[in-house]
């Protein structure tokens, strides 16, 4: 009777009076774990692609973000209307370039003072509004 194992179902080896077990014919015996097994993908190089590709995407983003970031800083003028990351809308009273700091008029009389980076963009609808105002002149124009 075959086995589909590799040995033939013997006693366990080693014991008295038992040989140790035998191959099955046209079966190879199998390695003697000797050799290290071989990766499908290629060992230690695509293990260290694993391990860079993320890192290296999470360096693009930030790189990105930074740009964006800086351009932002970069366009602020007085009187502009914008929205902090903490959602305050404001407009710029008094900006100076050598200082990490703008102060925020955040209604009639109420000064604070902010990081630049805290800056998210100019007011939504404050560009939104100045949008419409181009098309309807551009509209006037042609009429």
């Amino acid at each position: 009777m075959a086995s589909s194992n590799w040995f033939q179902p013997n006693a366990a080896p080693g014991r008295a009076g038992n040989a140790p077990a035998t191959p099955v014919e046209g079966q190879s015996p199998p390695s003697g774990g000797h050799e290290a097994p071989s990766s499908p993908f290629g060992g230690g190089a695509f293990q260290f692609l694993i391990l860079a590709l993320p890192l290296l995407l999470i360096f693009v983003m930030t790189r990105s973000q930074n740009k964006k970031q800086k351009q932002i800083e970069s366009s602020l003028k007085a009187g502009d209307r914008v929205v902090t990351q903490a959602g305050l809308i404001g407009k710029i009273v008094d900006i100076n370039p050598n200082s990490p700091r703008v102060k925020l008029e955040i209604a009639p009389g109420v000064n604070v003072q902010i990081l630049k980076s805290a800056i998210q963009g100019p007011d939504p609808g404050e560009v939104a509004a100045a949008d419409a105002k181009v098309a309807e002149t551009a509209k006037d124009k042609k009429s």
